[in-house]
């Protein structure tokens, strides 16, 4: 698959880079639909990993000799890079985690006293990692409006002395729909309430800069954005520069005494213990490959494809395609008429399509939908129109064993 630059000359091809598809399963060739649970990795990625743990393996910032040293460098290295992607203003306001889920955890660990008993907004169409940690903080959820197109009502926002925090997906894991965070962020600023954005289903799909959204916080994962698993980011801006730790140990202490305990600097007062030194180095190498390729060809690209995936499928009988919002990108959701959504993912997993099945993590939107699960294809730099076609081919082959 070749990649095209806007005047349309060819860039690279990058499904060469991506080793895992070459692989065939059941005798058929890999048709990988199941990114936004997690990306495959490049050469380069895999390289880096495994350079780490070959040339440079050793803890970091605490020793004096060089692989010390080497590996430290490394990690801020990385650090910086994240900075520079999302558009920080100071790589200390970049922390790395063991992803989007702990990201959010985290903070909501951290402003829990602030949050109990008073209100955090979401949207109907988050993954349960932004709304089960509010929940577990004593928050109470306010959900904004959407209308039946499923777009998030932005002008129904309605904050109120009680909101403490807006919890926001850029994009949904389930739906592919994207929400207008600076909109948001717009609203939430006038009423001088913080923003917290979940990018873990964009970071790959598009450029994103914070200071330009305005968010006061920002998290995603390495492994959708082609890098490693296990690893994640937390951005934390100017306004919580101070946040109060939600974990202690090594690694993020000043002074320790037996009576008090203070704490060092962002971000390394949010990275308490060892922490994934390669992952963090893999998301350094995914940052590196995603801007040789750009960010606006990616997205130019993803969007060619996407576009032409749900109308091949919105043009079928029978298939449910669920959301049709202002703007979409990475998944599509739909179901198959009297065919439960498990077995039509294994018939097409066996035609070598790997769909995801089930509810998604996203069970209040199933209710909103009126289902119990959905299939959804997901898709990521490397697929293609040729990746879609077989999505079909494989829905038409579910149909047909069922008729």
């Amino acid at each position: 698959m070749v990649l095209t630059c806007g005047n349309g000359e060819k860039m690279m091809d990058v499904k060469k880079d991506f080793p895992i598809l070459e692989k065939e399963v059941y005798g058929k060739r890999l048709v990988y639909l199941d990114n936004a649970a997690t990306s495959q990795k490049p050469n380069c990625v895999i390289d880096a990993i495994s350079e780490y743990y070959r040339s440079d393996n050793s803890n970091i910032h605490r020793g004096v000799h060089y692989l010390s040293e080497v590996s430290s460098e490394k990690y801020e290295h990385a650090r910086k890079k994240v900075s520079e992607f999302i558009g920080a203003s100071d790589p200390a306001e970049v922390a790395f985690t063991a992803g989007t889920t702990d990201s959010i955890n985290q903070v909501a660990r951290s402003l829990e006293p602030s949050l109990r008993g008073n209100e955090v907004i979401v949207t109907g169409v988050e993954h349960h990692s932004n709304i089960v940690p509010w929940q577990m903080a004593g928050a109470t959820l306010k959900v904004i409006p959407m209308d039946d197109d499923l777009n998030v009502l932005i002008d129904s926002i309605e904050i109120s002395d009680r909101t403490k925090l807006v919890a926001i997906s850029h994009a949904s894991n389930v739906l592919g729909s994207v929400n207008d965070i600076k909109a948001i962020c717009s609203i939430a600023k006038e009423h001088d309430v913080p923003v917290l954005v979940d990018a873990a289903q964009s970071i790959q799909h598009m450029p994103i800069d914070v200071r330009d959204i305005g968010c006061d916080l920002l998290a995603f994962s390495g492994h959708k954005m082609y890098a490693s698993t296990g690893v994640g980011v937390l951005y934390t801006g100017e306004r919580f520069r101070d946040l109060v730790p939600a974990r202690g140990g090594g690694g993020m202490v000043d002074k320790v005494t037996i009576e008090r305990t203070t704490y060092l600097d962002p971000p390394l007062r949010y990275e308490a213990g060892t922490p994934d030194i390669a992952g963090a180095i893999s998301i350094g190498a995914a940052i590196d490959y995603m801007q040789r390729i750009g960010m606006d060809n990616i997205k130019r690209h993803e969007n060619e494809v996407y576009s032409y995936a749900r109308k091949r499928l919105l043009e079928m009988d029978d298939v449910a395609v669920y959301g049709n919002t202002n703007e979409m990108c990475g998944a599509i959701s739909f179901n198959l008429d009297g065919i439960h959504h498990y077995d039509a993912g294994l018939i097409m997993d066996k035609m070598g399509i790997a769909v995801r099945t089930g509810h998604h993590c996203a069970q209040p939107l199933m209710r909103i939908l009126g289902v119990e699960g959905t299939v959804r294809a997901s898709f990521a730099m490397y697929n293609t129109k040729e990746d879609a076609d077989m999505l079909i081919e494989g829905i038409e082959k579910v149909r047909m064993m069922y008729s």
